[in-house]
């Protein structure tokens, strides 16, 4: 107790060195304080400054995507831009680093306006053109009306902006009325295909430039487009790229003829006058090869009967590619991919059938260009009471070419799979041919069963009984078989031959309607502005594009209509 008493009375002045002691150490405390108050303060400006430049940057990445998506040319007159406004306090320059096809490699810089310094840079890689993939899922896509015609065959969805109207018994897929429909537009098309073009011909269109390897750009002043004689399936003559700036421009020959597309033809026509396309002549076979013709004329709203472009009937026309018109586009070529090379009409009433075993052929003229090689052979079957117990019916088929007006070597041959209901059955045959143009054949079968139909016309055609169909073989050469017989009355067997080949085709208007011919056989997609026409037995089957794409907006990639295209790539430097 007396020692407590004595540290107590001892305190008085303690507090003084206290004092002093904490001051000082207080002192050393303040000056790395404020230092690190300082450098966070100053790390805080430096990050929100690099924040707003990116931002910034990106700003003009964007804006260049967004012009990419909707067909406006980036770089006409210089390789760089610079945004209008400036962004978060930056001057913000987009530039074209590299272009390889509709690939483009693009760099944004934020620059202070304050130091003029960069502050952020971005790399990307896009592809030009906003996403129209939508419209390669549909058989048929129109923002107006589909019109069907009678006995039309459809594999595939159909989407419309006001309704589907006709023979829709054979749409195989859902019918889509009255929804939203965005079709690219005339502006984001011409921009696209333009800029395909060599950037000398998209500044001078009116003057040549030669053609010249991997730098497209041919200005085409001439109506006509002349293709000259003696080139084949094999190997037909090469169309350019081609700027026609005459206001139509048709395709002809002086005899019978092929060729192929080895770049994209752009019919921009001259003097107000918008260009117009046309294949009315029957001696030229033209393969897309991939390509696309596009033609801007156009005389919406009325879409009279003035067509952009117009393949006329008797005309043949190969793919894969697409075929584009602003205004009308009337689609009646005689052959395309898919269709009929050989063979009769669709008869479906009076006809009769054939005894089983009975060897049987028809003369047939390949009518048709080779649009592919032929790998199906269809007989027209009749059975009487279809019975699903019963032992199924079976054809053999063939294709014999033509020796002097007589059956003669053997080409292809195939045998049906079980046959039940009747109809035209397809048969595949191996190997594939190519058929020629204007050469006859002989179209062969051979059934098990009385179901082979005929038609009682004046036709050359050739009949031989034989003993059985199980051990029947096509012999090497149709001599062979011994004595063929005339039938009496005359008759025509029900046989036709298709090519297996189904290039993909795009078909459309982009203002106003889209019309496919009567009997037209189609594969791929179709979309028009005002509507979508199919005349009476058409067939259209949705089937896949080239793993390439197309040379349209978008046709590779994904996306609602109207996307910016997405990004395969994004640096921040």
């Amino acid at each position: 107790m007396k020692l407590l008493k004595r540290i107590l009375k001892d305190e008085a002045g303690q507090a003084l060195p206290m004092a002093l002691i904490l001051l000082v150490l207080g002192g050393f405390l303040v000056v790395p304080t404020l230092a690190l108050m300082t450098t966070n303060l100053t790390a805080n400006r430096i990050i929100e400054v690099k924040t707003s430049a990116i931002y910034a940057a990106d700003a003009g990445i964007q804006d260049a995507l967004w012009k990419l998506g909707n067909g406006i040319l980036l770089f006409e007159s210089s390789n760089s831009y610079d945004l209008p406004e400036n962004i978060n306090g930056m001057t913000v320059t987009v530039e074209k680093v590299a272009l390889v096809g509709d690939l483009y490699t693009l760099k944004s810089t934020a620059t202070s306006t304050l130091d003029n310094k960069i502050k952020a840079v971005i790399t990307a890689q896009a592809r030009a053109g906003a996403s129209f993939d939508n419209l390669f899922k549909n058989a048929l896509t129109s923002a107006g009306d589909v019109e069907i015609g009678q006995n039309c065959t459809i594999y595939g969805d159909i989407v419309c902006g006001d309704s589907c109207t006709g023979d829709t018994e054979g749409v195989n897929g859902y019918i889509y009325e009255h929804e939203t429909v965005i079709l690219p537009t005339e502006a984001q098309l011409t921009a696209y295909y333009l800029s395909k073009f060599d950037a000398a011909v998209r500044a001078n269109p009116d003057n040549y430039y030669p053609p010249y390897d991997g730098n497209p750009g041919r200005p085409y002043t001439s109506a006509t487009l002349i293709i000259p004689p003696g080139y084949t399936y094999a190997d037909p003559y090469p169309i350019p790229w081609l700027y026609c700036t005459a206001n139509k421009l048709s395709i002809v020959a002086s005899s019978d003829t092929y060729a192929k597309l080895t770049g994209n033809i752009f019919l921009a026509g001259s003097n107000g006058n918008n260009g117009q396309f046309e294949l009315s002549d029957k001696d030229v076979t033209l393969d897309l090869n991939g390509y696309t013709i596009y033609a801007t004329y156009s005389d919406y709203p009325t879409c009279g009967n003035t067509d952009a472009i117009y393949f006329g009937s008797g005309t043949y026309v190969n793919g894969p590619g697409c075929i584009i018109g602003v205004g009308n586009v009337n689609f009646q070529p005689t052959a395309s991919q898919g269709d009929r090379l050989l063979g009769t009409a669709d008869y479906t009433e009076g006809t009769t059938t054939e005894p089983q075993d009975r060897f049987v052929l028809s003369r047939f003229q390949c009518k048709a260009a080779p649009s592919g090689e032929l790998t199906s052979i269809q007989v027209k079957c009749y059975i009487a009471d279809p019975d699903p117990e019963a032992h199924p019916a079976h054809v053999k088929v063939a294709l014999y070419a033509d020796n002097n007006g007589a059956p003669g070597t053997l080409k292809t041959s195939g045998t049906s799979e079980n046959i039940t209901i009747s109809s035209w059955k397809p048969v595949d045959v191996l190997p594939p041919t190519t058929l020629d143009k204007q050469r006859w054949y002989w179209l062969a079968a051979i059934a098990d069963a009385d179901i082979i139909c005929t038609n009682a016309v004046s036709w050359t055609s050739k009949y031989r009984d034989v003993t059985d169909f199980t051990s029947f073989q096509f012999p090497p050469n149709a001599t062979d078989l011994g004595q063929l017989y005339d039938p009496d009355p005359p008759r025509e067997y029900l046989l036709r031959g298709y090519t297996g080949s189904q290039q993909f085709f795009f078909l459309m208007s982009v203002e106003c309607t889209v019309l496919v011919k009567p009997n037209g056989n189609f594969y791929g997609s179709i979309a028009g502005n005002a509507n979508v026409h199919l005349q009476p037995d058409c067939f259209v089957n949705l089937v896949n594009r080239p793993e390439g794409g197309l040379q349209f907006p978008g046709s590779g990639t994904t996306g609602m209509s109207g996307d910016a295209p997405p990004l395969l790539n994004y640096n921040i430097q």
